[in-house]
């Protein structure tokens, strides 16, 4: 094998190698991402049930204040009732005072109606609080593992981009450009070695001439049934 070629099948190697960590540091994204959702999905249940007990606790001021206007009805109903001097005068006066009464008496059911949604929504807000911060306490274990996963992926990565450099200055610039312009387009495998009379990557047949070439000098052909690099192997 031409010692071109077997400098940058090394780069190829490292190449792949570098791939494959960045698709390890990709997945880390998802995973991260499935923290924040969850997250998210808890404080919103949170923020939610915050807003329904104002939204309540302005219904319940609201009913203690129909509470007052109707008491104080019933109180005027009451005082009309004891004045009147007719029986004409206290039917129609007691049928208002009726009146009034019902409704201080259904105010008051509706106020206790919204009270008890109140207490039942301030139970699930420190039911949703304590999973929240539960599951904060679970997400800061998993984030620091993800820490310390990015970080050894990391390492490893700048590690391997150290070494790619290091074989890289043993290929010639030309077969080197060449090389990574098909590499980037296909960001895999992109160098081949013949396989017989045959690409081998693809098996498409390549002419007699070209395979002698590549045999004779050591150059690269490319492909054109797949658009890989190929060399004469041993």
């Amino acid at each position: 094998m031409h010692p071109d070629v077997k400098s940058l099948l090394a780069v190829q190697q490292d190449d792949l190698n570098i791939y494959a960590l960045e698709e390890r540091l990709a997945a880390l994204a998802p995973r991260l991402a499935a923290l924040e959702q969850e997250r998210g999905r808890a404080a919103d249940a949170v923020e939610r049930a915050r807003r329904a007990i104002e939204a309540e606790e302005a219904r319940h001021r609201e009913s203690r204040m129909r509470i007052d206007t109707h008491k104080q009805l019933a109180e005027r109903s009451q005082r009309q009732y004891e004045s009147v001097t007719t029986p004409r005068e206290a039917t129609a006066a007691m049928a208002q005072l009726e009146q009034t009464r019902r409704m201080v008496s259904e105010s008051e059911r509706d106020a206790e109606t919204v009270h008890a949604r109140i207490e039942q929504l301030r139970q699930q807000v420190t039911d949703l609080e304590k999973a929240l911060a539960g599951s904060e306490q679970a997400q800061t274990e998993a984030r620091s593992s993800l820490d310390a996963d990015r970080a050894a992926i990391d390492s490893e990565l700048s590690s391997a981009k150290a070494t790619r450099d290091e074989h890289a200055r043993a290929v010639p610039r030309s077969m080197l450009g060449t090389y990574d312009k098909v590499r980037r387009r296909r960001r895999a495998e992109a160098v081949f070695p013949l396989r017989g009379p045959s690409c081998g990557s693809c098996d498409t047949a390549i002419p007699t001439q070209r395979r002698a070439s590549m045999a004779a000098t050591g150059s690269l052909e490319m492909c054109e049934g797949c658009g890989a690099l190929l060399y004469a192997g041993e």
